[in-house]
């Protein structure tokens, strides 16, 4: 197992004999550190990282124990780290921060094999200097199969710094034994997952639903849909797409302008320019977009810039004002404003601002009477009734009780005047009431703290972004909060698609399965769709994985979704093309007429499976394989040049075989029973995946094409040198 080195922000060259210095060494680093942010709180319980992407995403690094047994998941709930340990731990988070920029989630799993750590320093009061060997070995035999692995490499980097550092009154060296999971994804043994595409019905309902919605919110998140069948997207390149996002250019390259696009007098190529979520080098890039869905896009970016324009412009308002919210221009100059006037930016009811005003904790000026308004209008006539003389009795002697007080709430006026309508009475009298009102700067400050900003290294403002709306904007049964805007996120169009204690869409519009079963579809599946489309076409793999957004052709297979029969076309029509070597290929260029060659091509290829080293042209539903999925030697093999992930599998089995051959070769001079046979089967294989890696390092063959090995003349040689 590979292990990087641990590498944390920290001179060993400055450690010292005894451990505890250097524990304080260590904690006075971390302290004095600005990773994470200068006003990071290193004592708290809980880290709130600022992630650099464009909707400003939290992480939060909790340092509490795992609950055990059954004990409530609530991470706020649970028990602290006890020190010294916990700012150990803390420590090192922070300082390996310093040494190599990481997103903070990227610590979870660091920070997680620590409490397992921690469990085994509980007799010991949590002390990192009495940290041995045996505690790295029973955290690792503690933490859960599934993620044993993962705990056993973060457990050997605290180790390695421990030992690195002279931090623990042992000298130790720590060697994790769990031994790593076999990621190779054998797709032979991978069955097409038809739930991760978007079902025959989902994409038969969506474009009706995109014809007939009408709200406003629908509409926006209709064309976020649009977008997502136009080019593969991941989620968050979408939502921080730029206003002016389109670039033209012609087929050559030279940049050209929209209206170029729309006079149609020429080629041109159409892209959107977007942010990289998985390239932290590029500021920007282009994705490229099929000509065919150029009208969707472009329809689709009309209604969306319609819809978010006003909200753009509250964006803008608050970049050319730092530390002021959005207001109506009617409240900006008001240094207190009414609950009505509250109501009136809330777009709410007098009620809903009042309970609002209570949720968010924000004091309220009651209405109230000022004394020398009360006294005046307190007056009664001689014909006044009885009842009217002890009302104004009562204030007179409230009045002379109270002859400091400038001002009186209504709220403590009512059990001294009791009527039924104290507001009325006090207007009957003349006496002006003074309504209930706010400072105008606590409103601000609630609403500027409610608004999320884009991350400060992000090419664009947020008032220069497209998916910009005010905050509930798709809240069906709520208003929209116009002074806190933000990007839309993915859980709004999960909630759009998939329902969230509500129905969803398909729903909405009584779609179904053909099954009658609910339509189940997610963002992330027209990724897959598009991916698979594009290489069941005639998108070559690089290409693919560029329109991807992908740095390697690791992950491709995950978005390779074809079928065999498509497999087994493409296949056929590479071979009748004259992209065919081997005895399929040598006997369909001897039939003359093309019918002859596809009925031949159609019986011998009707379907092909994905193995580790090609393509599998057995047709499994009239034989199954007779080899057993090893597929190195077989006569079924067919090899796809240029494949650099099949070449990697390929040559680490050869150089695994040459292993097991040399050690079979020294077991048969033994004289041990089936050492030679075992020998000689070696042989051929790593004769087979020699000549296969020929085969692609062969620069006469074109890429791509479909080569079929003469596995006779191969082992016959390989049975020979043996």
């Amino acid at each position: 197992m590979k292990r990087s080195k641990s590498t944390i922000a920290l001179n060993p060259h400055l450690m010292r004999a005894e451990c505890r210095a250097n524990l304080a060494l260590l904690e006075r680093a971390a302290r004095d550190s600005i990773a994470f942010g200068a006003d990071l709180r290193f004592d708290d319980d809980v880290w709130r990282i600022q992630e650099d992407a464009a909707d400003r995403r939290m992480c939060q690094l909790w340092f509490k124990v795992d609950p055990e047994g059954d004990a409530p998941k609530n991470v706020p709930q649970r028990e602290r780290l006890r020190e010294p340990f916990a700012t150990f731990l803390k420590s090192i988070i922070r300082l390996a921060e310093v040494a190599k920029h990481k997103k903070g989630k990227s610590y979870t799993p660091l920070l997680r094999a620590g409490r397992y750590l921690y469990a085994q320093l509980e007799r010991r009061g949590h002390d990192p200097a009495l940290l041995t060997a045996r505690d790295f070995r029973q955290a690792e035999a503690a933490a859960p199969p599934k993620s044993r692995f993962t705990i056993a490499q973060n457990l050997f980097t605290i180790s390695e710094v421990v030992r690195k550092y002279r931090l623990s009154e042992a000298i130790f060296k720590y060697k994790p034994t769990t031994k790593a999971p076999n990621y190779d994804r054998r797709r032979l043994d991978v069955k097409i997952d038809p739930a991760k595409l978007p079902s025959k019905a989902a994409l038969a309902a969506l474009p009706e639903i995109a014809r007939t919605v009408t709200d406003a919110s629908d509409t926006c998140m209709m064309r976020a849909i649009e977008l997502l069948h136009c080019a593969p997207w991941r989620i968050g390149e979408l939502f921080s797409l730029p206003e002016h996002c389109e670039i033209v250019t012609s087929v050559d390259g030279r940049p050209l302008t929209v209206a170029d696009l729309e006079s149609g007098t020429m080629p041109v190529r159409y892209g959107l320019r977007y942010r990289p979520e998985k390239s932290p080098g590029l500021s920007s890039d282009i994705k490229w977009i099929p000509s065919n869905a150029v009208p969707l896009v472009r329809r689709a970016l009309k209604d969306l810039r319609e819809h978010t324009v006003e909200a753009r412009k509250i964006a803008a308002y608050m970049e050319e004002h730092p530390g002021r919210a959005w207001l109506p221009e009617r409240f900006r100059a008001q240094e207190r404003l009414s609950l009505q006037d509250v109501a009136d930016v809330l777009q709410c009811t007098g009620k809903e601002a009042r309970h609002w005003l209570r949720t968010y904790r924000i004091p309220v000026d009651p209405a109230h009477v000022v004394r020398d308004e009360f006294e005046a209008g307190l007056s009664t006539t001689r014909s006044a009734r009885a009842i009217e003389k002890a009302l104004v009795a009562s204030a007179r002697q409230l009045l002379s009780g109270d002859r400091t007080s400038r001002r009186f709430e209504i709220g403590l006026l009512r059990p001294v005047i009791p009527v039924r309508d104290l507001p009325s009475w006090l207007r009957m009298k003349q006496i002006p009431v003074r309504p209930a009102t706010i400072a105008r700067s606590d409103l601000e400050a609630l609403l500027l703290s409610m608004n999320k900003d884009v991350s400060p290294g992000f090419p664009w403002k947020l008032s220069e972004c497209l998916f910009v709306f005010p905050k509930w904007f798709f809240f069906r049964k709520r208003r929209s909060l116009l002074p806190v805007v933000c990007l839309m996120d993915s859980d709004q169009l999960r909630f759009f698609l998939t329902g969230h204690e509500s129905r969803s869409v398909f729903e909405r519009h009584d779609f179904k399965e053909d099954d009658g079963k609910p339509i189940h579809v997610t963002s992330h599946m027209f990724r897959r769709w598009l991916a698979t489309l594009a290489l069941d076409g005639e998108m070559s793999a690089a290409e693919v994985r560029n329109w991807l957004g992908q740095s390697s052709d690791r992950w491709l297979p995950a978005y390779d979704y074809r079928t065999p029969d498509q497999l087994g076309r493409e296949a056929r029509e590479a071979i009748g093309e004259g992209f065919g070597i081997g005895p399929i290929a040598e006997i369909a260029r001897s039939f003359k007429g093309p019918r002859d060659r596809d009925t031949f091509l159609e019986a011998v290829l009707a379907t092909a499976h994905v193995t580790e080293y090609g393509m599998c042209a057995r047709d499994w539903l009239s034989s199954p394989c007779v080899r057993h999925g090893a597929c190195a030697a077989c006569e079924k093999q067919l090899i796809r040049k240029g494949d650099a992930q099949h070449r990697e599998s390929i040559a680490r089995n050869l150089r695994e075989n040459r292993i097991l051959l040399a050690r079979a070769d020294a077991e048969a001079e033994e004289g041990q029973r089936g050492a030679g046979n075992h020998a000689r089967h070696l042989a051929r294989e790593i004769a087979a995946l020699e000549a296969t890696i020929a085969v692609h390092d062969d620069p006469s063959i074109p890429d791509g094409s479909y080569v079929q090995l003469d596995l006779p003349a191969l082992i016959a040689e390989a049975e020979a040198a043996t």
